[in-house]
């Protein structure tokens, strides 16, 4: 009863949370938040991010990255999406007929049927995470995060996610980066390659906020 009583107290607070973030807003924010969620707007932002793993080092180095990427993405995105969701079979709020009809939607988008945890969180703080670890830049570690963050507020708002289903999921991607940086780190030590790089401590890496800010301006001047 007492679990009962809790899970009830979290599926409230859920709700109410959410129906603070998700509101109808004007035609410029709409628009904003549902071209930042989705995920061709940031192809730039990923081939910037793929040039600076794959630049440095020989075969050897890059056929690691390549493999510690893709096996982040394997965990944070496939298994978030095809066995999590499927396992726990939580309906999006969109879905929710508890709240369905409480929330507003931008273009009537309403997403899948089961939304926890949210592959947008579990792949953003993955990526920003093992970015963190890696590049060890500031500036790369505020621009990744903040692009992280963003694209969490972006579910809410658009209201296809409960905030537990966005801090889940980012507590997911999070500890999928620390376990592939764990990884990665021993398979570098162990084919005698550098860890860290000379141009990840180089100017050059700066790419990735130059152009993870452009893309914010871009936005927000297209939503005027």
């Amino acid at each position: 009863m007492e679990y009962e009583s809790i899970i009830s107290t979290i599926n409230e607070s859920d709700c109410s949370l959410l129906t603070t973030i998700n509101f109808d807003g004007p035609t410029g924010y709409d628009f904003f938040w549902a071209m930042y969620t989705d995920k061709w707007t940031w192809i730039p932002f990923m081939l910037v991010v793929i040039y600076c793993l794959l630049r440095p080092g020989n075969w050897r180095h890059r056929l690691l990255m390549i493999c510690s990427v893709a096996l982040l993405f394997l965990l944070s995105d496939f298994v978030v999406s095809s066995f999590i969701k499927n396992v726990v079979c939580r309906p999006r709020p969109s879905h929710d007929p508890a709240v369905m009809n409480l929330l507003s939607y931008v273009n009537d988008y309403r997403g899948g049927a089961y939304g926890f945890p949210s592959n947008h969180a579990s792949n953003g703080f993955a990526a920003a995470t093992f970015l963190a670890f890696l590049l060890r830049n500031r500036w790369v570690t505020l621009s990744a995060f903040l692009w992280a963050i963003g694209s969490c507020y972006s579910r809410m708002y658009m209201g296809v996610h409960y905030p537990t289903d966005i801090l889940c999921g980012a507590l997911l991607g999070t500890l999928f980066a620390f376990l592939i940086f764990y990884l990665y780190r021993k398979a570098a030590k162990r084919l005698a390659l550098p860890l860290y790089l000379e141009i990840y401590r180089s100017k050059e890496v700066l790419a990735i906020p130059v152009i993870f800010l452009l893309t914010v301006v871009t936005l927000l001047l297209l939503s005027l």
